[in-house]
């Protein structure tokens, strides 16, 4: 019994010291430690890498810098275990100033120490000075170089009655890109384009004359299984097998993806099990210069997931009988707007996106053709995977026929 006791007694005494509240504060003497010393400044675009010696002080904690951006008080910080950082967010090469403090664990700063910084000129720039834009269907295209890859908006105005109003904007980090915006009559117009970066630094505006190239909307096209040989091209089936044309499931036929119904139980479904990529061949009835397609994935609780197109080409030729006549008309990756690869898990934002049609443009440079093959590599509801099906609920073509 005595040692029961004795059990419980320091079990009790564990069980009060567990129940202590532990107070932790400040650790370090409570001074500031030296300011940073040999500073060294690498201007680069848009930004400044300063390099200093670190105070020999146990009580550091970091280093921060302190400056402004567009009248914006900015700080950036590294730890004690660097011995630099970048600040940036530059909208221009004007020489500025830096200060840096040495901070403690207690918070104090060290003597100020200022530094003179004369960025490079900034992203913005280098891609403001790419813009090329020519004519397209319904507007304009505009292609753009960004080698640093930086974060930045391309934003299109049009000119309306003297005044200027959003047209487009085009989100971007790709080292080179284009896009198009459409949706204007074939009459000259003037166009200003501007690129701004996250800290609402903005280029100059680039204002230019185009006139819209005039475009369609194609009737429906006819579906063509098995009329001609579809054209080997990589990726190909894991079987190796020559592809076929896929059949429909069910009352999902091909006229019900171009009959004006968007619905979840209405559209166009292959057979299932199929050999991925699946090749979907039809006849637009005359040679066209494709210009643009919207498409709309099966409806609520498919979108994102299922049969909808996930990854996808689109071939043309004038000739199909001849499998070397194909030729690309686009490569397409469909992107939640939300971000991410898992099927089925959507936001609110993207289920908009879904049921108001995703738009695509067609290569720019691809020829006049009669003949289109979608070739979908994969679905949403099988990324990747040997066997799967293909579904929309809705698709429109534009073009202008030859």
């Amino acid at each position: 019994m005595k040692r029961i006791n004795i059990l419980l007694a320091a079990t009790m005494l564990i069980m009060v010291a567990a129940c202590k509240e532990e107070i932790l504060g400040p650790t370090g003497d409570g001074n500031a430690p030296a300011p940073v010393t040999n500073t060294l400044v690498e201007n680069l675009p848009g930004a400044a890498k300063i390099s200093y010696t670190l105070p020999k002080d146990p009580n550091l904690l970091y280093v921060k810098a302190v400056y402004e951006i567009n009248g914006v008080k900015m700080e950036e910080r590294a730890s004690y275990f660097n011995n630099n950082l970048t600040v940036q967010g530059f909208g221009d090469t004007r020489e500025r100033d830096v200060v840096l403090y040495a901070v403690s664990r207690n918070e104090k700063p060290s003597e100020a120490v200022t530094v003179k910084v004369k960025p490079l000129p900034p992203a913005i720039e280098d891609i403001y000075n790419s813009l090329v834009v020519i004519n397209t269907f319904g507007g304009i295209n505009v292609t753009y170089k960004n080698i640093y890859k930086a974060k930045v908006v391309i934003e299109v105005l049009l000119d309306s009655a003297g005044e200027w109003r959003s047209l487009d904007a085009e989100y971007t980090e790709l080292q080179q890109g284009d896009f198009s915006s459409r949706g204007l009559p074939p009459v000259e117009r003037t166009f200003g384009l501007f690129v701004r970066d996250r800290w609402n630094n903005r280029s100059d505006t680039l204002t230019i004359k185009r006139t819209p190239v005039p475009e369609e909307l194609l009737p429906a096209p006819t579906y063509k299984r098995n009329a001609w040989p579809i054209p080997q091209r990589a990726p190909l089936p894991a079987s190796g097998l020559p592809m076929v044309s896929p059949g429909n499931l069910s009352s999902w036929t091909f006229d019900k993806m171009f009959n004006d119904i968007i619905s979840s139980g209405d559209g166009f479904h292959t057979n299932e099990k199929l050999d991925q990529p699946i090749w979907l061949p039809f006849d637009l009835g005359r040679t066209t210069k494709l210009s643009r397609y919207k498409i709309w994935q099966r409806q609520a609780g498919y979108i994102y997931n299922h049969g909808n197109p996930h990854r996808w080409e689109l071939w043309g030729s004038n000739n199909p009988t001849d499998t070397s006549s194909w030729v690309l008309l686009g490569s397409y990756v469909m992107a939640k707007p939300s971000g991410g690869e898992s099927p089925g898990a959507e936001t609110s934002q993207d289920a908009d996106v879904a049921a108001a049609g995703q738009e695509y443009d067609f290569l720019v440079s691809a020829p006049a053709v009669r003949y289109v093959a979608w070739k979908n590599i994969d679905s949403w509801g099988n990324i990747g995977g040997e066997k799967g099906f293909f579904h929309l609920t809705e698709m429109k073509i534009w073009g202008q026929r030859q």
